[in-house]
């Protein structure tokens, strides 16, 4: 090409780049249903659920107007869940872990378990105690809740983890 000739164009799609500013706070409806859950856990720091009035299974996460078992109207049978349980499974971290969306490193060190209620629900959660050596699966633990009001209204997620008690 002779200097100072036009360059030729790349051939394909041309993109462009948009820039957002992060984050976007917005409000929205959770609904009567999962509002109950939110509205429980905030004002009075209980966790709640409906029951089916056909097979009697509770419905935690997510709680639902339609029983998925059963396809009825699940009603307004709300039992409120205990707040103590058992450890049934957890597993503990290794670091480094990063975070696939944002590429940093996770700072939460509470390891993930399910819980196993005293009513029979099995519930997903975290620790508080991160030494692996003292944790076992059967141990009793209990939920602690954020105490600060402000902060509160994530649900279940106000439940900060559950710690080992003595039984």
């Amino acid at each position: 090409m002779a200097k100072g000739s036009p360059t030729k164009k790349a051939e394909g799609p041309e993109y462009i780049r948009i820039v957002f500013d992060l984050p976007r706070h917005y409000d929205w409806s959770t609904g009567s249903y999962l509002g109950k859950v939110y509205a429980e856990a905030k004002e009075n720091k209980k966790m709640v659920a409906p029951r089916c009035p056909k097979c009697k299974k509770l419905w935690a996460r997510p709680p639902s107007p339609v029983c998925p078992k059963c396809k009825v109207d699940m009603g307004w049978d709300w039992v409120e869940l205990p707040l103590t349980g058992t450890i049934f499974q957890y597993t503990y971290q290794v670091y480094p872990l990063w975070d696939p969306h944002e590429g940093e490193r996770w700072s939460n060190p509470h390891p993930p378990a399910i819980i196993l209620l005293d009513n029979g629900i099995y519930f997903r959660h975290l620790l508080e105690e991160t030494d692996t050596k003292k944790l076992k699966e059967g141990m009793r633990v209990q939920a602690v809740w954020e105490e600060d009001y402000e902060k509160r209204g994530k649900g279940f997620q106000d439940i900060l983890y559950f710690r080992t008690i003595e039984e």
